[in-house]
């Protein structure tokens, strides 16, 4: 289908009337086809560079982070698991002792 810019269109008006109507005035941007696949320039490769490395930056950040927190999160598990023995060795002890106080 060929591409055709308007410039200008009948619009119609209420009663019948018609009116010139500029399309640039209506907020229509009526954009050649061939603008839309323009080969990139050297400043947009430039660009294109720097925002990889930003984001492979950023990526290296999130992933020092995970190995932070996951080396963090073994030893909390590990901390758990050494309180709730101790809290365990604590209980059976007080048990014991009320027990004993039982039979007294």
């Amino acid at each position: 289908m060929p591409f055709s810019r308007p410039e200008k269109s009948c619009c119609r008006k209420g009663d019948g009337d018609t009116e010139l109507c500029d399309f640039n005035q209506l907020g229509l941007d009526f954009v050649s086809p061939a603008s839309y696949s323009e080969p990139l320039r050297k400043e947009t490769e430039l660009m294109n560079n720097e925002l990889l490395e930003a984001l492979e930056k950023k990526i290296g950040d999130v992933v020092e982070k995970y190995s932070a927190l996951k080396e963090e999160n073994a030893r909390l598990n590990e901390e758990l698991q050494r309180l709730s023995s101790d809290r365990d060795g604590i209980r059976s002890r007080v048990d014991a002792i009320l027990e004993k106080l039982d039979g007294i």
